[in-house]
């Protein structure tokens, strides 16, 4: 079978998968949002317009309506737009994830299987780096990176930092799974026919070793993508709440700064930035009902994020389970 052949049959079983179809929907419907963000809210994308009258009067945020200029409402904190948050926002959430997961998939993919592949001494190196990466917390390491950093780099260097930082620590579980899982290959009969006739170590990782070892990294990407999402929005989160704390947000006329968030930049549009912005003030008294707060500014921003990352989890979940089926079949 030819592998222009191989690779039509293995694209079939993927796309006979139902879970890779609504993965791959959901995942293509924010990268059209990411595109089209320019069209919907035209202007400058660098930040995001805030209710000046909100911050001097600090009342209550006017909630969704379909009649508005606030389709999803406006957040209790600054009063920004929901909407526009989270539609201008996937340019740089999508940006993220993209920047990270792919990087941090490939250093640990190739480590494994470098590891599994050579064996002796270059597997105990890189295994004994993996297992030190593996055993940093990783919140802490990224939060102190950037920190110590920041200062001395240009500011526009600050997201990049944070990219930076991210890969350094979330390679390693890439690293630790695709070895376990190369190792066994290493071990069946057609690879090693495959030494036998005289293909070099590179051919038989590249061609062999690497399509049956993949498992591991689809299994890890949702995790990635959570783990960046996670840290945006806790990060996002930590700094509104001590901006909260500052009299310039409340009762004056003018917006300041007092504490400079890591990442992203102050009012960069970002989910996290929303989802912070709106649930930050909003917490229902004891025996009152949900609604009676302005919820939206939570749920809506909550369901977004969660919809991404079912997303992935969905396509990542058909391109394992149809890889494997084609395995299965031959």
């Amino acid at each position: 079978m030819t592998e222009a052949v191989l690779q039509r049959s293995t694209w079939g079983h993927i796309l006979a998968r139902p879970a890779f179809l609504a993965g791959a929907v959901i995942v293509a419907g924010y990268v059209a949002v990411a595109l089209v963000a320019p069209l919907l809210y035209p202007g400058d994308l660098g930040g995001l317009p805030y209710d000046l009258h909100l911050l001097q009067t600090c009342g209550i945020a006017p909630g969704p309506t379909l009649r508005g200029p606030h389709p999803l409402g406006e957040t209790q904190f600054m009063g920004y737009d929901v909407a526009a948050g989270l539609v201008v926002g996937s340019r740089w959430d999508l940006f993220l994830v993209a920047a990270i997961t792919g990087p941090s998939a490939v250093l640990g993919t190739s480590a494994g299987l470098t590891a599994a592949g050579y064996g002796g001494k270059v597997d105990w190196l890189l295994m004994t780096v993996t297992d030190a990466v593996l055993a940093i917390p990783y919140f802490v390491f990224v939060i102190l990176f950037v920190i110590l950093l920041s200062p001395r780099v240009p500011t526009a260097w600050g997201p990049m930092l944070f990219v930076s930082a991210m890969v350094l620590v979330l390679w390693a579980p890439y690293s630790r799974g695709v070895r376990g899982e190369a190792s066994r290959v290493v071990a069946l009969p057609f690879v090693e026919a495959s030494r036998a006739a005289g293909a070099s170590l590179g051919r038989v990782l590249r061609r062999h070793i690497l399509p049956n070892s993949l498992a591991p990294v689809l299994a890890q990407i949702p995790i990635t993508v959570a783990m960046t999402l996670a840290l945006v929005v806790g990060v996002q989160f930590v700094v509104t709440m001590a901006n909260l704390q500052s009299a310039a947000f409340c009762g004056f006329g003018t917006v300041g700064s007092a504490v400079a968030p890591v990442v992203p930049v102050y009012n960069y549009p970002e989910w996290g930035l929303i989802l912070a912005a709106g649930s930050v003030d909003w917490a229902p008294a004891p025996g009152t009902n949900f609604l009676s707060g302005p919820w939206w500014g939570f749920v809506f921003p909550a369901l977004w994020i969660a919809l991404f990352g079912i997303g992935v989890i969905l396509l990542c979940d058909g391109l394992g389970t149809g890889i494997s089926a084609r395995s299965r079949t031959g």
